[in-house]
């Protein structure tokens, strides 16, 4: 169900390329694109991803989308 990955030097680079405001969140996303079957990122800064190719949620619209 969750998967934890640190950035390589390939994702640093694209994370350089990105059209991220913040360095960091552009390194997380970077090595999500890197997850094969990567379904979302789980993040409170929503609002950073928008240029996303993965499904993006707050912690709280996760578990909502998940309730059964």
């Amino acid at each position: 169900m969750i998967q934890i990955a640190g950035p390589t030097r390939n994702e640093i680079i694209q994370a350089l390329k990105n059209n991220f405001k913040d360095f960091e969140d552009s390194i997380q996303y970077s090595t999500a694109l890197s997850i094969e079957g990567i379904e979302a990122i789980l993040t409170r800064n929503v609002k950073d991803y928008l240029n996303s190719e993965i499904a993006v949620f707050s912690p709280e619209n996760y578990l909502k989308s998940r309730a059964i």
